[in-house]
């Protein structure tokens, strides 16, 4: 049986590479009852990565409230605010990745944020899940204690 001096180099660089590379980062969460969240749509939005996070977010049971993107955060007791970056395609799967930040905003103050990067993606077999399931993956990282909807 190996020692654990031998094991514990391995056990630190498996925890690193899981949490470093991550394409998924969560910095805060928040377990609420309440299920009105307001959602301010960016100037330039993007229609698919819109649709998508408006019916995860119904998913996992919030009445969404859109708002314009000069909407301060404060309009609402629960405000995630978003924004979006390049598309990237991987191939030979033709797999749309999108990165996406999210900010959410407690009573007008910053509370939480996440996103999804797919420049993180360093294993192969990840470059062939969609975006949607990375998207739900966040927000079930972001909200738990609510419906999970990125198994």
């Amino acid at each position: 049986m190996p020692s654990l001096r031998l094991l514990l180099p391995f056990a630190l660089c498996a925890s690193l590479l899981l949490s470093g590379c991550s394409p998924v980062r969560v910095n805060g969460s928040y377990r609420t009852v309440d299920d009105q969240l307001c959602l301010v749509v960016p100037r330039h939005v993007q229609p698919d990565i819109h649709e998508k996070l408006v019916e995860l977010l119904r998913k996992k049971d919030f009445d969404v409230i859109e708002y314009p993107s000069d909407t301060k955060p404060g309009v609402c007791r629960q405000t995630l605010v978003y924004s979006w970056d390049t598309e990237q395609y991987y191939l030979p799967a033709y797999v749309k990745q999108h990165a996406i930040n999210l900010d959410l905003y407690v009573e007008g103050r910053k509370f939480a944020n996440a996103s999804f990067d797919p420049r993180r993606l360093y294993t192969p077999q990840t470059k062939f899940i969609r975006f949607s399931r990375y998207l739900a993956r966040v927000l079930d990282r972001l909200f738990p204690g609510r419906t999970p909807i990125g198994a």
